[in-house]
């Protein structure tokens, strides 16, 4: 007579014990057998159940092992992390696929228990366990998550192995790339169509924003007692399913299910001092993944996506020949009118000292020609970690481009005309209104070019624009400038735009049209919005 799993198993009424990752009874699921409860469903879909499983326990046991066996895929492709991030968002189901990352991850600990990034990789899946986490954190961090774990995973293989310290910046710089990764297949997961239909009935409007300050929260609250409840809940549910392994399944099964119980309860009494090292740094991780999906979602949910609108962005830059008539009606009392520059280019580029970034004029310059931006000299240099930086930006500007400040310069300047004449920026280049702040994160700090920015000459076509007595017109500059390579910028450390308190414009001065509640600050990396 066929009988379920859970009659098979020998479960009382409901399964596991109490309390122990009791799941939600999901809705019926399209399972390969007839008749089949939700445990049944849920090992379906990991493997296909033993042709003999409905009247023979062992291959009920057998098929219990062969499914909590599973490991990580190595390289999913977008279909699998697609299905995958849907199929996490099924009770049961879910909780069974953390299941399978618990038993990884405890056996990678029994190789080596010393190893703390082998402990990130296990506060990684227990993360996933927490029961206050909504099904679209879960299903979102796990996206995000499996590429980091893996990543975490080789470099403990390649380079780190049997250490017993570690850093969030050292954690982060590991893993920046495969979280790049893996919000790629977190946008595909999140434009598919049955995540938009959920997103719509949770009234989800923008789910980047949305996980980033779920994360967030989650980094601030992260200790050792939740994750150990959270190990606790999922080990009793082990516990449960191994013991029936043990006692249906085969010798072989039994015996290594035995030793899969005893490597339980071993990682168990290590939690405390496991975690102890790496719970900072994690903390300090899951910020900076917060932050990378709020930039992400900046630039993912602007007004017009994948369209070109001319009245998309406020028009803060002015048109060259309006920057012009306004300099020659007098209304520009920063441009200075001479024959000579009040702070002179370099001519010649500076050395480049080994380690650093080329700002000469060859073809392997990484800012080519940024050495005529100074006047004086050019000083390659190192910022330590927390140094502030800030870039003054226009709607249309990116955040990671070369020019900065310090922050401590910024705050000392009156206004809009300050900046311009000071930092020698051209209302054509950059029409202002917003800044940005970089802040220099641990490690071996930046590398930057710091010194006096040259005065810059208004030209056309790349000839000086002359009055009437044949001088030039240049904004002065004279104040410490910083230029960076873009490419040792990290977007974890960007801090949200914000206004600056000039204005976008003036109608007065600037011949702009004042806006009036727009546009909604949002950071910009990686390009110029037209």
């Amino acid at each position: 007579m066929a009988r379920s799993v859970a009659k098979v198993t020998g479960a009382r009424k409901g399964g596991p014990p109490a309390g122990a990752m009791r799941p939600v009874r999901p809705a019926r699921i399209k399972a390969p057998m007839s008749d089949a409860d939700p445990l049944e469903n849920a090992l379906a879909w990991f493997a296909s159940a033993p042709e003999r499983w409905r009247s023979d326990a062992e291959a009920v046991a057998e098929w219990v092992w062969v499914v909590l066996q599973g490991d990580f895929a190595e390289n999913p492709t977008t279909a699998q992390t697609i299905t995958g991030g849907l199929i996490s968002m099924i009770p049961l189901v879910d909780q069974l696929s953390d299941l399978r990352d618990l038993v990884a991850n405890v056996r990678a600990l029994r190789e080596d228990e010393n190893d703390p990034w082998r402990w990130v990789a296990l506060v990684l899946t227990l993360i996933g366990l927490f029961p206050t986490l909504g099904s679209l954190v879960k299903t979102g961090l796990k996206v995000v998550v499996a590429e980091a774990r893996r990543e975490v995973y080789r470099a403990a293989k390649w380079a780190y192995k049997g250490r017993n310290w570690l850093e969030g910046q050292k954690l982060w710089n590991e893993t920046a790339e495969s979280v790049e990764r893996g919000i790629g297949r977190l946008d595909a997961l999140l434009a598919s169509a049955p995540m938009r239909k959920a997103l719509a009935g949770l009234r989800i409007d923008e789910p980047y924003q949305y996980l980033s300050t779920e994360i967030r929260a989650l980094a601030a609250s992260l200790d050792a007692k939740s994750l150990r409840a959270a190990y606790d809940g999922a080990l009793e549910v082990l516990e449960w399913l191994l013991e029936h392994v043990q006692r249906w399944g085969t010798a072989a099964s039994g015996s290594a299910a035995g030793e899969l119980l005893a490597s339980l309860g071993r990682a168990r009494d290590r939690m405390n001092d496991g975690l102890a090292q790496v719970l900072e740094p994690l903390r300090y991780w899951l910020a900076c993944v917060a932050r990378r999906l709020e930039v992400h979602g900046d630039m993912q949910y602007r007004a017009m996506v994948n369209a070109r609108n001319r009245h998309q962005l406020v028009p803060t830059r002015q048109a060259f020949d309006k920057e012009l008539e306004a300099i020659q009606e007098g209304r520009r009392p920063w441009v200075v009118e001479s024959l000579k520059a009040p702070f002179p280019a370099l001519k010649r580029a500076p050395r480049t000292p080994p380690g650093h970034f080329d700002i000469g004029g060859d073809k392997s310059a990484v800012i080519k020609n940024a050495f005529k931006s100074f006047s004086k000299r050019a000083i390659p240099d190192r910022l330590t970690p927390g140094t502030r930086l800030v870039r003054v930006v226009d709607p249309q500007s990116r955040d990671d481009s070369p020019f900065w400040m310090l922050e401590s310069d910024f705050l000392l300047l009156k206004g809009k005309a300050e900046w311009r004449e000071k930092l020698a920026v051209w209302s054509h280049w950059n029409g202002n209104g917003e800044y940005v702040i970089y802040v220099v994160p641990p490690g071996d700090g930046l590398p930057v070019w710091r010194g006096i920015a040259a005065s810059q000459r208004l030209e056309r076509s790349g000839e000086a624009v002359l009055n009437d007595a044949g001088q030039m017109y240049w904004l002065p500059g004279g104040t410490e400038q910083f230029v960076l390579n873009p490419a040792n910028l990290d977007p974890a450390f960007l801090e949200r735009r914000l206004k600056t308190d000039w204005g976008y414009a003036n109608e007065e001065v600037d011949d702009l049209v004042l806006p009036i509640g727009v546009p909604v600050v949002k950071n910009n990396w990686g390009r110029e919005v037209s």
